[in-house]
């Protein structure tokens, strides 16, 4: 554990967003990066905007900015489209702490390919956001990736 601010512990890895679109990927990613913020630790948010704008085309790219990112102990927060199950695979095996969360809107999609086994299914149908992420945020706090709030 990489001692971030005074009381806050954080785990470097990467806290992968996965789901189908309009499931509530970014929403969830961004208050969990901001409830991160308010206890001292400054994850990095890599959205589907900014790693569009940012870097090459392909995941080999996002890959390897989020390994750089762990290996020098920053958290990683991902919310970038991604249906394909046999990339996301591919990361867990290439980035360490790679952590799959399914954002589950409900909802089938043809085009999305479901994870057989993320670390985390958060629903998101008849719930608020603010619900999502604290669960989001519990199980980090149940893993040990980051301390419990003070």
């Amino acid at each position: 554990m990489a001692s971030i601010a005074p009381g806050a512990t954080v785990t470097a890895c990467c806290v992968w967003l996965t789901g189908p679109p309009g499931a509530g990927k970014h929403t969830i990613a961004q208050g969990v990066r901001d409830a991160l913020s308010a206890r001292g630790v400054d994850a990095a948010l890599l959205d589907e905007d900014a790693v569009s704008s940012h870097l090459a085309e392909g995941v080999e790219s996002l890959a390897w900015v989020c390994r750089l990112l762990v290996t020098h102990g920053v958290p990683v927060i991902v919310s970038v489209e991604l249906p394909a199950r046999g990339e996301r695979d591919e990361l867990r095996e290439s980035v360490p702490g790679f952590v799959e969360v399914f954002i589950d809107r409900g909802a089938h999609d043809d085009e999305y390919e479901e994870p057989f086994a993320p670390e985390l299914r958060v629903p998101t149908h008849d719930r608020e956001p603010a619900a999502s992420i604290a669960q989001l945020l519990s199980w980090l706090e149940d893993a040990g990736v980051v301390s419990p709030e003070i």
